[in-house]
This record gives structure tokens, C-alpha cells and sequence, in this order.
């Protein structure tokens, strides 16, 4: 495996490890989400049964009893409501956040995708160069071979028809005559040859320039694909972390209506204690 399919191989991992960074740092979003004890609604509920409590010995009236009824229910469904507005707002920025986190994840991923296609491009590109090279030298050496093969032919059908200029007697003209007639055929047998061994050379490269492109393709598809699957596992991932958020969020928020249903208790209870006056 070279350097970037190595490195690519782990960009999921890390975009993933962002992602739950991200969604799980609790501090996170603090700022922007006040716990519910800190918020005006709560501490206006607290503040009441502490007023109730302390009047829980004092004579009222059923009217003021009522009346007091009536501002405990409102303070506690207002923290209530106070609850489920934090409890939503968290929801909405644990969202938002896988989204960015997600988003950055796919960059990452998509960057390095890119980086990987390049060098592959640049691989295959320099190996159909070098395969161009090689044909190239090839054919160039064929040709030397078969040129040489002709311009030794041709010097001896030279000398050999100077020969045959000079010789006498017939038979002896003859002779030489066939020597020159085997040596153009021979030259006419080595062109053929040649072209046949130029086709296959060119058939040779034709199929090392489709198994270049071919392997091109598949290799380019391969890091497609393992990169769209790196994206798949990246947002179920990211699904998976903001829904244990949320799980988190939806216990904190159990516990703070258990907290404020015992408030009010705490708040009727002193209200049941006052003694009614008439």
C-alpha cells in the first residue's frame, strides 16, 4: 500500500473522531446553553416555595390559598416549559454541530480523494509514457535490424551485378544473376517479415495501453468508492453520536421535571399547612 492509499485509509478514522469531539465535548456548548438552575425561571420557582415554606404556619385565607396555588402552578409550568426550551435549543445545536462536523468530515475526506486521484493519474500517466517510450525504442531497433539487413542486401546485389557487367560467358552471367535474384528476394521476404513483426508490436502496445487504462479506471473507482463508503460510515456515525446526545439531554431533562414536580409538592404542601383564617 503506497503513502496516500495509507493516509486515505485513515481520514474516515479521524473525520469520525472529530465528529464525536465535537457532539460529545460538554463544555461545548455551554456558553450558549445555561444549565436550568442558573435561568430566571427556575430560581423564581425555588425562591416561591422558599416564600411558601416560610408562611406555611401563617393563617390565610382560602382565597389567598388560591391565590398562592395559582402562582406556584404558573412559576412551575413556566420552569417547565423553561426545560423543554433548553432541552430543544441543545437538540438544535447538537444538530447543528454534526452538521459542521460532518461537512468538515467530507471535505477531509473529499481533499484526500482528490490528492489520491491525482497521484494516480500521474502513475498511469507515467506508465502509458513509458510504455510509449519502449514501443518506440522498440520499433526503432526493429527498424535498425531489418534497415541494415537491407543495406548489406543492397551492396551485394551492387557488387554482384558489377560482377556480372564484367563477366564472360553466359553461364557464368547466369550464375551470378541468381545470386542477385536470392538477394532481392530475401530483401523482399525481410520487408514482409518486418511488417509482421511491426504489427505485432503495435498490437503488443495497443493491449498494454488498454490494461493501463483499464487498471486507471478501476484503481480511480475503487478510491471512489471506498471514499463514498468512508462518507456512509461518517454520517451513521454522526447519527449515532447526536442521538446518544439527545438521549443524554432527554435524561437531564426526566430529571429536572422530577426535580420541579417535587418542588411544587414541596410548594401544596405548605400551602396545605396554613392554617385558614376566616
Amino acid at each position: 500500500m503506497n503513502s496516500s492509499r495509507r493516509l486515505r485509509s485513515l481520514v474516515p478514522v479521524a473525520a469520525v473522531a472529530m465528529l464525536a469531539v465535537a457532539l460529545l465535548a460538554p463544555a461545548a456548548k455551554a456558553a450558549n446553553i445555561p444549565p436550568l438552575v442558573t435561568t430566571a425561571q427556575y430560581k423564581a420557582l425555588v425562591s416561591f416555595v422558599d416564600k411558601l415554606d416560610k408562611l406555611s404556619n401563617t393563617p390565610a385565607t382560602t382565597a389567598q390559598k388560591a391565590s398562592y396555588d395559582d402562582q406556584l402552578s404558573n412559576k412551575h409550568e413556566a420552569a417547565m416549559n423553561k426545560s423543554t426550551a433548553l432541552f430543544n435549543r441543545g437538540k438544535k445545536a447538537a444538530q447543528a454541530e454534526s452538521q459542521r462536523a460532518f461537512k468538515t468530515g467530507v471535505k477531509t475526506i473529499r481533499r484526500t480523494e482528490a490528492g489520491e486521484l491525482a497521484a494516480l493519474r500521474r502513475d498511469y500517466d507515467a506508465r502509458m509514457t513509458q510504455a510509449g517510450n519502449n514501443y518506440a525504442n522498440a520499433v526503432g531497433r526493429l527498424e535498425d535490424v531489418y534497415d541494415n539487413r537491407a543495406a548489406s542486401l543492397r551492396k551485394q546485389v551492387s557488387r554482384l551485378r558489377k560482377q556480372k557487367a564484367n563477366a564472360e560467358g553466359a553461364v557464368r552471367k547466369a550464375e551470378i544473376q541468381e545470386a542477385i535474384e536470392r538477394r532481392v528476394k530475401r530483401g523482399a521476404d525481410d520487408r514482409k517479415v518486418e511488417q509482421e513483426e511491426l504489427a505485432d508490436l503495435r498490437a503488443g502496445y495497443s493491449r498494454e495501453k488498454a490494461a493501463i487504462r483499464s487498471a486507471k479506471a478501476s484503481a480511480s473507482r475503487s478510491v471512489q468508492q471506498n471514499d463514498a463508503e468512508a462518507i456512509e460510515t461518517l454520517r451513521n456515525r454522526g447519527k449515532q453520536i447526536y442521538n446518544a446526545k439527545v438521549r443524554t439531554l432527554q435524561s437531564r431533562r426526566v430529571n429536572q421535571f422530577g426535580d420541579l414536580e417535587r418542588k411544587l409538592n414541596a410548594g401544596r404542601a405548605s400551602i396545605a399547612r396554613m392554617p385558614v383564617s376566616s
